[in-house]
């Protein structure tokens, strides 16, 4: 197959409609596809395989998602005509669920060297349909205050391509007859190479557009990456002042917590605006992210072990973000602030007790006594927020702000709307967009961050905890002690 890469880019970019119909069932899509890659630089090339039901010509429009006039995206080009043809059915390993596409690429992308990096969606329309591709355009040579890390490990863990009734699987189910969804048929490893359920977009896109739409209307200076980024450890945290991630982010890798251990120990902060992140261990394998849960696991030598939550593996998240998932939120309910004198919500102007409608739904988080918690020098529950769970039961939600002792602030927002309070029509608060500025600005100004002796001190100390444990004051410790201290020491050399 010829691959073109013929590009027709529009003359100005302005805000248009993706424009892509519903659809209720995978066997019935006129076009499906795939990328190469979930990330890709300015002058790389990205391949895209391409499904229809019969053979026809489908073009490939490219989009990127931001402010655009009211718009959350803008057209930036069109290919050429692409002659598609039915690829093969999806492959399934009767052992591990996992279901790959072994498609030919159908069209190659040169993605310009002046392309903003940012979250972009091709559509490929036929003339009886369109579906979504979501990649990420990255561009980690330049030092910018923010890094974005957009959530496509946790996409394609609720990936439930293709979506028939019959044959589909993500990390959660599987079809039994009648297209009823089981857990006991659910995959335990999940590919790339297969396009997204249904329209394409994936489940958790929306909200982490939403959040998307408001910062590049602020005019934050963002750099985007992709899980797998983090993981390979592609991304230098020390290049920002803080991480965002936007999305609800569930499955990390160890290469993943790795990376932001190294951030939380240079003094880079990191900002979590939904909740239940960092749940579950994954292993990262190519284009394959494997996750087994209840299941054994085979794998039970590799660091950090079993994929389970990491919770079991007594590494729980809130070590890390200050709170933790706790339950499913039965009925959307208003989120509750708490300790309104802090300058988190003074910027708002929020007062003790005041209310967000709505504000508290999907998932929560809240802090854990069982569980170890964060080091910190300075931590705030910012709100308390009684809800109904799943199976009907009380429960409260904490929303989080605290310190390491490296000076990075860690903000972990506890419920699945808080972006959609920044950036989608009928749900945009200006309380939670003014609480939200003044913490990024914090975190951007450096305001009150730790010294670069006392945050050498306190990454020392933190590194020795984790790779030496109380072992690290006796002899044989010795080695692990002056290892450390040289990665500490190349650590904060980079560090601004």
């Amino acid at each position: 197959m010829r691959l073109l890469d013929g590009f027709i880019p529009v003359a100005s970019p302005v805000g248009s409609a993706t424009d892509v119909p519903d659809l209720s069932d995978d066997a019935a899509a006129p076009v499906k596809g795939f990328a190469s890659e979930t990330a890709v630089a300015p002058g790389e090339p990205i391949d895209f395989h391409i499904s229809v039901a019969e053979p026809k010509s489908v073009t490939v429009e490219i989009f990127r998602v931001g402010a655009y006039d009211g718009e959350r995206t803008a057209l930036l080009g069109v290919s050429e005509p692409v002659a598609a043809v039915r690829q093969p059915e999806p492959v399934t390993d009767p052992e591990s669920g996992l279901i790959t596409c072994p498609w030919e690429a159908s069209w190659r992308l040169n993605v310009p060297g002046d392309w903003k990096s940012g979250v972009y969606l091709a559509v490929l329309r036929a003339e009886d349909g369109a579906n979504f591709v979501p990649f990420v355009v990255r561009s980690l040579r330049r030092r910018a205050s923010w890094l974005v890390v957009v959530p496509f490990a946790c996409y394609q863990a609720y990936n439930m391509y293709p979506f028939d009734g019959e044959r589909g699987k993500n990390l959660y189910y599987g079809f039994e007859g009648g297209g009823v969804q089981s857990s006991k048929l659910r995959a335990s490893s999940v590919s790339f190479l297969r396009p997204y359920e249904l329209t394409g977009m994936p489940r958790e896109a929306e909200r982490v557009h939403d959040f998307i739409m408001w910062a590049e209307r602020q005019g934050y200076d963002m750099e985007y990456a992709v899980s797998s980024d983090l993981d390979a450890g592609r991304v230098d945290p020390l290049s920002y002042k803080g991480l965002i991630f936007p999305g609800h982010d569930e499955y990390w890798s160890a290469g993943m917590r790795k990376s932001l251990v190294k951030a939380f120990d240079a003094g880079v902060s990191a900002v979590f605006l939904q909740a239940n992140n960092a749940y579950w261990h994954i292993r990262y394998e190519g284009s394959t992210i494997t996750c087994f849960k209840s299941r054994q696991d085979p794998v039970k030598t590799r660091r950090p072990g079993q994929t389970v939550m990491w919770r079991d593996l007594r590494l729980p998240e809130q070590e890390l973000l200050g709170a933790q998932y706790v339950s499913v939120v039965k009925d959307d309910a208003p989120l509750v602030a708490a300790n309104a004198d802090h300058w988190f919500w003074q910027a708002a102007g929020v007062g003790e007790g005041e209310a967000f409608p709505g504000l508290v739904g999907g998932e929560a988080d809240s802090v854990q006594d069982k569980y170890q918690k964060a080091d910190s020098t300075d931590f705030t529950i910012l709100a308390r927020s009684p809800y109904t769970d799943g199976a009907g039961g009380d429960r409260v939600q904490h929303t989080t702000l605290h310190r390491k002792p490296s000076g990075a602030w860690v903000f972990d927002a506890g419920t699945f709307h808080w972006p959609m309070a920044l950036g989608r029509e009928g749900w945009v608060d200006p309380r939670i967009e003014a609480a939200t500025a003044a913490l990024l600005a914090r975190i951007a100004a450096g305001d009150g961050l730790a010294s670069r002796s006392a945050r050498r001190r306190a990454a020392f100390a933190a590194a020795v905890k984790r790779e030496a444990g109380p072992a690290a004051v006796s002899a044989k410790a010795k080695p692990v002690v002056k290892r450390v201290g040289r990665k500490v020491k190349r650590t904060l050399k980079r560090s601004r």
